[in-house]
């Protein structure tokens, strides 16, 4: 399943609560480009939207994703679920930070938590894909075909170059294929 990990860990003082990423304007021209826009370019406008997702727009908690990020590559699970609970504490409208503590659950195998976390993450910025893919990966775990393909489908139009989704998608398609969908 490709779920990304990202960054963060403890900073100074705390600020008031951070804004939240998924607002930076730039993101509407960015997904239009990625929506509409061939394949070659598809990396360059992920990496764009990632880069904004990952920017918390508090000094403090950009820090701890960033460490919980590295703490998570380096299976430092704990360190980084620990830092990640801080990040949302501060900044409870960043997304990303959901999102890669939904990650981090789930490498803790603490399902029920990081479907939480997903969902949480794609209530605040609905076009997080990689947050929708990893909750299809769930549903099809659980033998849930039909909502897995649904959530492709959401991930898939906003990120239709997203391989993973399109093979999965692709596939549960035709194991659907003559049901109701």
């Amino acid at each position: 399943m490709r779920v990304a990990l990202l960054t963060a860990i403890v900073a100074f003082c705390a600020p008031s609560a951070a804004l939240a990423d998924q607002t930076d304007q730039r993101l509407d021209a960015l997904f239009e480009e990625l929506r509409t826009g061939d394949g070659a370019d598809a990396a360059a406008a992920v990496e764009r939207i990632e880069a904004i997702w990952a920017d918390a727009q508090s000094d403090t908690v950009d820090i701890l994703f960033e460490r919980a990020v590295a703490a998570a590559d380096a299976g430092k699970i704990d360190l980084a679920g620990a830092l990640l609970d801080h990040a949302v504490g501060l900044a409870p409208s960043f997304a990303q930070a959901y999102a890669l503590r939904g990650a981090v659950r789930l490498r803790e195998d603490d399902q029920a938590a990081a479907i939480t976390d997903f969902s949480r993450a794609i209530e605040l910025e609905p076009r997080q894909f990689e947050a929708r893919i990893a909750l299809a990966e769930i549903m099809l775990a659980g033998g849930d075909k039909r909502s897995a393909y649904a959530m492709l489908q959401k991930a898939l139009e906003w990120n239709p170059h997203e391989e993973h989704a399109r093979m999965r998608a692709r596939k549960l398609r035709d194991d659907l294929d003559g049901q109701e969908i």
